[in-house]
């Protein structure tokens, strides 16, 4: 189950986005998030560490 995702205008905002996002979901939604964000953020933000960048979001 994927869930259309409206990303953020910039990186700065990314991580409070991303903790946002990951925190307010359904448990069951969790990993598909994960999953696509590992997809599309390196797509939409090609400078970032998707995985830093989470780990920060669900810390």
């Amino acid at each position: 189950m994927t869930t259309e995702i409206e990303w953020p205008a910039s990186e700065a905002e990314l991580v409070p986005y991303l903790r946002e996002l990951l925190h307010s979901a359904a448990p069951i939604l969790l990993e598909g998030l994960i999953e696509q964000a590992t997809v599309e953020v390196p797509r939409v933000f090609p400078d970032v560490d998707v995985i830093a960048a989470l780990r920060r979001a669900l810390s």
